[in-house]
């Protein structure tokens, strides 16, 4: 039987748990262990290394942490961080990368699940799920319309790559379980959403 798993939003007392996790979490995959979930916060057209721009990358999110810019949820167990989501209303995402594709009107504020970061001996237990689970109640608290991700499709081939690659956007399937739908085929990835407003009588 797994372990209870608690779900906390990230915040300025939290950032310590946070670089715990991420220095642990990639010790099978070193080449994305300076991202530190910085990818998304990079201006649009700048590029990205994790290897070399690490301190940067660190330095960036502890600042963007201690100064409430930055908006996840951390994932527990036994008291230890074991897992992360980067959730966040759209409009607090400063670089959607390839995924803007996926923006139908620009004036919509959805909250979008961009990746998990799970601890190697915690992978396979629950915890994305749980996170995932803590993303659509957090996002409620927000009253935003929907929240969405954007999963690799099944056929997606991701052979060889390593196991934080290949599922730092959650698996099609536990998306689906967690009731959203498929709202859009985007090729190698899809849209998925889940309605957060029930509309009114």
């Amino acid at each position: 039987m797994s372990a209870a798993t608690e779900i906390v939003e990230i915040g300025p007392e939290r950032v310590s748990d946070y670089f715990v996790l991420f220095d642990a979490a990639f010790r099978d995959f070193p080449d994305w262990s300076g991202c530190y979930c910085a990818f998304y916060d990079a201006p649009v057209g700048q590029s990205f290394d994790p290897e070399a721009d690490a301190l940067a990358n660190r330095v960036g999110r502890a600042e963007r942490i201690r100064a409430g810019q930055a908006s996840g949820l951390l994932a527990y167990r036994d008291g230890q961080p074991v897992g992360w989501c980067n959730v966040a209303p759209r409009s607090r995402v400063p670089n959607l990368r390839k995924f803007a594709e996926a923006i139908e009107q620009p004036t919509d504020d959805p909250a979008v699940v961009m990746c998990f970061v799970i601890d190697p001996e915690n992978r396979g237990t629950g915890v994305a799920t749980a996170l995932l689970e803590g993303a659509v109640e957090v996002a409620r608290t927000w009253g935003v319309p929907w929240i969405e991700g954007y999963p690799a499709n099944p056929d997606n081939d991701r052979e060889g790559l390593p196991w934080s690659a290949a599922f730092y956007k959650g698996p099609l399937s536990m998306y689906l379980n967690t009731g959203f739908g498929i709202v859009r085929d985007m090729g190698s990835w899809s849209v998925v959403r889940r309605d957060l407003v029930q509309p009114q009588p």
